[in-house]
């Protein structure tokens, strides 16, 4: 520190901002010193100032002349117009310590210096201990470079970024796909890494063509022959796989009336068979149970929905239609029996089915659906182990997709589950669905007990969002953001990819501990990204909106600083680059005869003149 020329000295301490005085000879924007050239007036630049045997690390917030109105000439001595002096403001971020050969950075503001000290610019070795250098070598990955120092690499400790989610934030077109794949594709190449990746635009798996990855590629819908040849595998989620907490997410029952009719439901279907018409007890060759509240006697209803009530009624051979879980649920709320002049009858109560109407219209209106369809089985089917478990059936789909609880050697590195055919308007229940379906195996195995896997999460705002309803509705379709919440202790980490944070749900955002920050103009998305991440600094904030292309901002958990980041590109790519108009449309190319169409040319002069 002592053989560097100082570029100024502190003449103001106000808390942690600093007022620094410029030396007449570090007038410009940059500053030599033995271990290079450091940029020292540009907002968002670091600096370090004397403390001691310690070095202070000042963030540059602003530079300006200290009398901007006043310039002086003297022509007769310099025959120049002399410039006031130059200041600039600063606050205090941390400051660094060396211990024999480490140089170590402390995030505090609490370390200030003396009135005079000496302002210098940093070296390599001291941006990165600040920047880039978190933790063993072994132990980190690489973000990017830093924007004003490329040779300065930015890194981040692989614990400090998984151990609190991660969100990726950006408008269209800015670099966020191809920065998260990037990441993946250094953090996948631990040899018993665990990444599932919800590819929303079925652009990833070209990115995990790498030597030495076990890629596991499936798509929730069909798959062509051509396809499934390459390698792609085709998944259709049986809807009682779902389990009772995927479906309770799909079907978004209210919490009073509709709920419990629908946990009746879906914890007897084993004892009933179905088809697109209605439902029966296991056994019985006649539907007696319907979900439209069809008027007249309903005594065998009655007495064959006492069976299953009881438990007396016998175990189906295989899983029922989705219509039967209609027909449950609204013949279990609405059939009443009636005692007049000694004589029962057996009704179903219209009043009463007015209050699970809606729950049955959203079974139906999925079963008619040619996408759900397309995605989700509706007709039932046989069972795993030869017997009805849903317990089983969940935990088959959800080790399908998120793997088992130990990792084996053969065992998948990433597995990217393709959505494409998967409805915009679906996203949101029926991945809501799957999330809610793994939240509940992880919590029912309790903490420790699941390798760890990190979720990537890319077009995020399709599904991880609030749901149009009544108040009772929303609240509920957003039970899991105790995903976001607790997944942690489960030994789950999140990586969000969105275009819109205005549009997630805040309280997904506000669990994230590190955040990358592409250019964003909108403002409530900018105002998204502040109300979420407490630890955003205004001159932060300001950045946002005037990052280059492929630039980001990224602070929090797993970053001592807020740092502006060319980020580390991807190899090999994903499938997410721009059209190329001027090749595909021709421009500069002559038309098919090599003519001009001449039959507008009058009426353009006529316009023109």
């Amino acid at each position: 520190m002592i053989r560097r020329q100082p570029i100024g000295y502190v003449v103001e301490i106000d808390g942690s901002n600093l007022l620094v005085n410029l030396r007449e000879n570090a007038r410009g924007h940059i500053a030599g010193h033995p271990d290079g050239v450091s940029t020292v007036g540009q907002p968002g630049d670091l600096v370090g100032v004397q403390g001691g045997p310690d070095i202070i690390v000042l963030r540059i917030l602003s530079i300006a002349f200290a009398e901007p109105k006043s310039i002086l000439t003297d022509a007769s001595v310099t025959g120049r117009i002399a410039e006031p002096l130059r200041q600039l403001r600063g606050c205090v971020i941390g400051f660094l310590r060396r211990d024999r050969a480490n140089l170590t950075f402390t995030a505090q503001d609490w370390h200030l210096p003396v009135l005079g000290a000496a302002v210098f610019p940093l070296s390599d070795e001291e941006m990165l201990a600040t920047i880039g250098d978190q933790g063993p070598a072994n132990e980190r990955v690489q973000l990017g470079s830093d924007a004003r120092n490329p040779l300065v690499a930015v890194q981040a400790n692989v614990n400090d970024l998984l151990t609190r989610h991660f969100a990726i934030l950006g408008a269209t077109g800015q670099g966020k796909t191809h920065f998260l794949a990037a990441i993946l594709q250094r953090l996948v190449k631990a040899p018993h890494a665990r990444i599932v990746v919800f590819d929303v635009n079925g652009e990833y798996a070209p990115a995990f063509s790498i030597p030495g990855v076990r890629l596991k590629w499936t798509r929730l819908g069909p798959a062509s022959a051509d396809e499934q040849r390459a390698g792609l595998e085709s998944l259709k989620i049986p809807y009682y796989a779902l389990g009772r907490h995927g479906l309770s997410r799909l079907l978004l029952p209210s919490e009073k009336t509709q709920m419990p009719s629908l946990r009746f439901a879906v914890e007897h279907m084993r004892f009933i068979e179905a088809d697109a018409g209605g439902a029966r007890v296991a056994g019985h060759s006649d539907n007696v149970f319907f979900d439209d509240c069809r008027q007249g006697d309903a005594e065998i209803a009655y007495r064959q929905m006492e069976l299953i009530r009881t438990k007396q009624a016998r175990l189906a051979d295989r899983w029922p239609h989705m219509r039967g879980l209609a027909c449950l649920a609204a013949d279990w709320y609405s059939i009443v029996s009636e005692t007049r002049g000694g004589n029962t009858t057996y009704r179903r109560n219209a009043f009463s089915y007015g209050h699970i109407h809606s729950l049955v219209n959203r079974i139906r209106g999925l079963i008619e659906d040619a996408n759900f369809c397309s995605v989700v089985d509706v007709n039932g089917g046989e069972p795993l182990g030869g017997s009805l478990s849903m317990k089983r059936e969940s935990l088959e789909l959800t080790e399908r997709i998120f793997g088992p609880v130990a990792h084996g050697p053969n065992d998948w590195h990433v597995h990217v589950i393709d959505l494409s055919r998967l409805a915009q308007d679906l996203m949101p229940f029926v991945l809501g669905s799957l999330l809610e379906l793994y939240a509940a195996v992880l919590f029912r195995r309790g903490p420790g007990a699941t390798h760890p896997t990190l979720l990537a999460l890319e077009e995020a705002h399709h599904y991880l969002r609030q749901l149009p309803g009544d108040a009772e509705i929303g609240q509920h379709a957003l039970a899991y953001e105790r995903l976001a919440k607790e997944g942690r202790k489960f030994g789950v980490s999140m990586m969000i990819s969105t275009q819109r944070p205005s549009e997630v749900s805040p309280t997904v955002l506000a669990q994230c501990g590190t955040w990358a920050v592409f250019r964003l103009s909108n403002d409530s998305d900018q105002r998204a990204v502040s109300a979420a991440a407490e630890s955003v600094a205004s001159n932060v904030a300001r950045q946002i909106s005037g990052l280059a292309r492929g630039e980001a901002v990224i602070f929090g958990a797993a970053m001592p600083i807020a740092t502006r980041v060319n980020v580390v590109p991807a190899n090999p790519v994903p499938k997410s680059s721009d059209p190329l108009f001027v090749t595909k449309w021709g421009y500069g190319a002559k038309g098919p005869a090599g003519t001009v169409d001449r039959r507008f040319e009058g009426a353009v002069e006529a316009i023109s003149e």
